[in-house]
């Protein structure tokens, strides 16, 4: 019966004591690489897949192609449960972090591909991880994302 007004407190003095989003942010990158160690020691185990890591040249601004600047967006292809050439294919979208080879190889989504046959892609988000764009500076990351809105919201 003490346990939940224990861990309200704890959590509360938590709060008060540090910068909640810096701490956030390493409680969130702790629990990526517990997840990572996690699913290699349970992908050890199996014969190795067939996993490609390859790269997207895509354009910054969807809305102003003109402008010519590009950046390349990582992804992963595990093609060994896919039953050609009718089997569905399933996109993972990476998170506000990076992806790994194991975002294809293990999970849930990874147990349905294999119940339905399905080529499995896992895309990276292209501000996280490796995708991130050679000049993205808070300000011009800020701009795009400002243009982006703004031409949402003109659509």
């Amino acid at each position: 019966m003490l346990y939940l007004p224990g861990c309200c407190l704890v959590f509360l003095l938590f709060l008060s004591s540090v910068d909640s989003g810096k701490t956030l942010w390493k409680i969130k990158e702790q629990l990526q690489k517990n997840k990572l160690v996690h699913l290699k020691l349970n992908v050890e185990g199996q014969p190795p897949q067939q996993v490609k890591e390859s790269w997207l040249e895509q354009p910054l601004d969807h809305f102003n192609r003109l402008k010519g600047k590009t950046f390349s967006q990582k992804y992963f292809v595990n093609e060994a449960h896919w039953q050609r050439p009718d089997g569905p294919v399933f996109l993972f979208i990476g998170g506000e972090g990076p992806i790994f080879s194991f975002d294809v190889l293990a999970g849930h989504h990874v147990e349905m591909a294999q119940q339905h046959g399905a080529l499995l892609l896992a895309v990276e988000h292209r501000f996280y991880g490796d995708s991130i764009n050679p000049d993205a500076t808070m300000e011009e990351t800020s701009r795009i994302h400002t243009e982006c809105f703004t031409s949402m919201v003109r659509l």
